[in-house]
């Protein structure tokens, strides 16, 4: 469990800071700019098993931001990943409770404002939904999962990191041809130098799941060909 959480945190600390492109407005979004800027150094630069203790200092700081600014949905999105980070380093039990409360939390940034951070929250919940295991595990979903990533694309349908995040759920369904038309939409998209970091980090992610997706329709374009060849021959 503790493997497969990092797994998802990897993607929801991908997903967050990837859709960092807009300037901070408000005091919240500043806010909230500056302790994602730090939690992701720790994330990225400290070792998994040393994190615990700046993980749980990230998460009293986000909660006091939501207690600070109880209508904005952006320190919620901060809270939500700082439980996942959470999850992924504490494994058992313990990593179930903290998706759980992430995905709740998620929810409540939604009904706050769906948009905020670009959209953010509908690709973590789409996140959590299709990598975490299902009932009696855990609450993966992959019905959800699709659900939450196309309300994702359909606001932003052009960004590398929704068309990233669908082409990768596509893939893991089996979907291949699918998936390569939205990963190469996500391969023509520009790096972004406000984002730099976190898009360079997707694209790595994104080189990998184009190869796997090409290789994977070249040997299903190969088994259709050789089995109408067959019929032919018969």
């Amino acid at each position: 469990m503790m493997v497969g959480c990092r797994r998802v945190v990897m993607s929801l600390a991908l997903a967050i800071l990837c859709f960092s492109g807009q300037a901070a407005e408000t005091d919240a979004q500043q806010a909230v700019q500056s302790l994602k800027d730090q939690w992701a150094e720790v994330f990225y630069t400290m070792p998994p098993d040393q994190q615990g203790p700046k993980l749980d200092e990230f998460l009293v700081r986000s909660r006091e931001l939501i207690r600070r600014y109880p209508q904005a949905a952006e320190p919620l999105l901060m809270e939500a990943l700082v439980l996942c980070a959470q999850a992924g380093s504490q494994g058992g039990l313990s990593a179930l409770m903290r998706v759980r409360e992430a995905r709740d939390v998620l929810a409540k940034a939604i009904a706050l404002n769906p948009l905020a951070m670009e959209g953010s929250a509908f690709v973590m919940l789409g996140n959590l939904y299709y990598r975490l295991p299902g009932w009696p595990l855990s609450f993966g979903d992959n019905q959800l999962a699709r659900q939450y990533l196309e309300t994702a694309l359909r606001h932003f349908p052009n960004e590398l990191d929704t068309n990233y995040f669908y082409g990768d759920f596509l893939l893991e369904q089996g979907h291949f041809e699918q998936a390569l038309v939205y990963l190469e939409k996500a391969e023509k998209a520009p790096v972004r130098q406000d984002s730099r970091l976190s898009d360079l980090k997707l694209k790595q992610e994104l080189g990998a799941a184009l190869k796997d997706a090409r290789e994977k329709n070249t040997a299903r374009a190969s088994f259709f060909g050789r089995f109408l060849a067959s019929l032919k021959n018969r």
